[in-house]
């Protein structure tokens, strides 16, 4: 995809992607409150090593006084409730801890050790059930968190691309839409928003096992985190070149994608030049590239644990030298307990490290990603409503071209000063040879491209000053190409109105377009599914149903673009009958390169690179023009 000069930046991405997530904010203060909570008894659970060490196998202890839990756990509520009373209240009693800390070491002095140990272990029990349980809440509320902003970007993404103009897909192939809109929205679905919510969750775990770490003993905690900047400069190295990679990946991808998509779109011509062996050659150069730039990418990432594993263990070798010297020191306050509580605080920060280390390669390969999303979410059509638009709903008098230009490319242009006024009711043909404009004018009638100079006008008004869904139910279009869905046939031919149609009106928009003969021979009618693109049915009967669907909503003007040219005599002469019976009483504008569909239109415009060279009837054009007088001579030649 073509990247917009406008292209916001990085953070404005960023805030697009979670402005969309915040529509969620209930799962998001709940996930972040269980996720703190989750933090919290992760801590918890690592303090009650102290006591274990020091006040249930102390082998000194002389003076107990509390030999049965019942009056172990009286006391202690006892000591509870005079600290919080004397402290002056909970929240002010949270920043005295270090006084009821000695108390409660005094009180399990006095406790006799299997009491003491019997109360601890239900308590670490019921700690870890509850830090599991906030573990597991939070993932769920994240998770749908993350499930419904992603189903939100994929809803957008697509509408964004239903709304671009015809130019946007003349510049953009069909599959890099594909990979957008499923593997970068994976990849920022897990790599971005999942990881973020990890990281948020390993930084808080983080905090509170620094926190505790740094109370236990701030000197030995500060010699342990000096080899952090060293280890945080080769992740970053790390996370540059697998940015770097992801975004040639992603790249790579959508050129895969997109010949995969064109080659079994024309499996037919590669099948009949016996092109097989080429393709396949082809995809296999394509995907080996895919593959080593996707390898290396996984060198690089696999990179990342071993230098985190070399971290930890030159983290732990110096504390363990470090802490033990104190441990050994005499007269050191520093107990076992403490020392035990301390290495567990600090290996436990060395996982959420890992994770968070992890995470910021994760995001910069995301960001490769969101930058691709980005650019189809802040990419506005071309065409759109004014903020004035008005609305319409008839079409009464004419539609004008007036000093119209077009061009696809800058400097070669495909209309040139088009001036050309079309009368309601009126059956007006343009023929020509192939490239002289005919398809771009029924495309710029119907406002699927904008001009590029001049303007055209329905009932003296600029059609760009009309609201679009009013001007286009205006319309009912047939191509030559005969689109159809794998929906029923009554479901495809209902396509053709944004109100809601009958069966009724359904069928009898299929007696118009003369399709309701064959439709009752189907084993289910109008309920028969269609298979892919419709390849159950003929090449006339497709156009036919084609033709019930522009007729369905009873438009005033039908557009037939080339709706005969690709089918055989007798399919043609079935079609014809179609377009006679469903134009009457209409407009109608033929796009046409037989001649002898048209001779009966009330006039005729012959285009030449972009110019009327020719306008009248069948008869006056074959006195007056001699490049109409060409064509049909042509013609006449082939069939005689």
């Amino acid at each position: 995809m073509s990247k917009d000069k406008r292209a916001p930046g990085r953070l404005t991405n960023i805030i697009l992607i979670y402005r969309m997530m915040f529509t969620y904010w209930h799962y998001m203060l709940s996930g972040f409150v269980a996720m703190l909570l989750f933090a919290l008894f992760s801590g918890a659970s690592v303090t009650l090593v102290i006591p274990l060490f020091d006040y249930v196998f102390n082998p000194n202890k002389v003076n107990l006084l509390y030999h049965n839990l019942p009056d172990f756990l009286g006391a202690l509520g006892h000591l509870v409730g005079n600290f919080i009373s004397g402290s002056g209240g909970f929240w002010a009693a949270t920043h005295n801890y270090s006084q009821f800390w000695t108390q409660l070491q005094a009180l399990m002095l006095n406790t006799d050790s299997l009491v003491l140990l019997y109360t601890l272990c239900v308590v670490i029990f019921v700690i870890i059930l509850l830090k599991n349980g906030f573990f597991f809440l939070q993932k769920v509320l994240f998770t749908q968190l993350r499930g419904r902003t992603i189903r939100d970007v994929r809803n957008y993404m697509f509408s964004r691309y239903l709304n671009q103009s015809l130019e946007f897909f003349s510049h953009n192939r069909i599959g890099d839409a594909i990979v957008r809109m499923i593997n970068d929205v994976d990849i920022v679905s897990d790599q971005l928003i999942s990881s973020m919510f990890d990281a948020l969750r390993e930084a808080a775990t983080l905090i509170v096992f620094a926190r505790i770490a740094f109370l236990l003993n701030p000197k030995l905690f500060l010699y342990s985190i000096f080899v952090l900047p060293l280890f945080s400069l080769t992740i970053s190295f790390l996370g540059k070149k697998i940015k770097k990679y992801s975004q040639r990946i992603q790249e790579q991808l959508s050129i895969l994608f997109s010949t995969v998509e064109e080659v079994l779109n024309s499996i037919k011509i590669v099948q009949a030049f016996r092109k097989e062996t080429s393709e396949i050659n082809n995809f296999c150069e394509i995907n080996n590239r895919h593959f080593h730039l996707w390898s290396r990418s996984q060198n690089y990432g696999a990179l990342n644990p071993p230098v985190a594993e070399i971290n930890s263990v030159i983290t732990g070798v110096v504390v363990i030298l470090i802490g033990g010297g104190m441990i050994l020191k005499p007269g050191s306050n520093f107990s076992l307990g403490d020392f035990t509580a301390f290495l567990f605080a600090l290996f436990s920060m060395l996982h959420p490290l890992k994770v968070i280390t992890q995470v910021y390669t994760d995001i910069k390969k995301a960001l490769v990603s969101l930058d691709r999303i980005a650019l189809v979410l802040n990419h506005s059509s071309d065409i759109v409503d004014k903020p004035d638009a008005v609305n319409k709903t008839t079409f009464d008098k004419e539609l004008r071209f007036e000093q119209v230009g077009f061009y696809y490319k800058p400097g070669k242009p495909v209309l040139q000063g088009f001036d050309l006024t079309i009368s309601k009711g009126m059956k007006i043909a343009f023929v020509g040879s192939s490239g002289g404009g005919k398809t771009t004018l029924a495309n710029l009638l119907n406002r699927l491209y904008e001009v590029k100079e001049g303007r055209i006008t329905m009932d003296g008004i600029d059609i760009r000053d009309i609201k679009l869904d009013d001007y286009r139910q205006l319309f009912g279009v047939v191509t030559q190409d005969s689109v159809l869905f794998t929906k029923t046939i009554s479901a495809n031919i209902a396509y053709g109105s944004n109100a809601a149609v009958s069966a009724e009106q359904v069928q009898q928009a299929a007696i118009v377009a003369n399709a309701d003969e064959f439709i009752q021979q189907l084993s289910h009618k109008y309920d028969e599914k269609l298979g892919n693109k419709a390849n159950d049915l003929s090449g006339g009967q497709r156009q036919r149903l084609c033709i019930a669907r522009a007729v369905v909503s009873d438009p005033p003007i039908l557009i037939l673009d080339e709706a005969t040219s690709a089918l055989d005599t007798d399919s043609e002469r079935k079609v014809q009958d179609a377009i006679n019976e469903a134009t009457r009483n209409r407009t109608v504008i033929i796009i046409a390169h037989r001649l002898s569909s048209v001779i009966n239109a009330d006039a005729i415009v012959v285009l030449e690179k972009g110019r009327i060279v020719g306008y009248g009837t069948h008869e006056e054009l074959l006195q007056t023009c001699a490049r109409y007088q060409y064509l049909y001579r042509m013609q006449s030649d082939q069939q005689n």
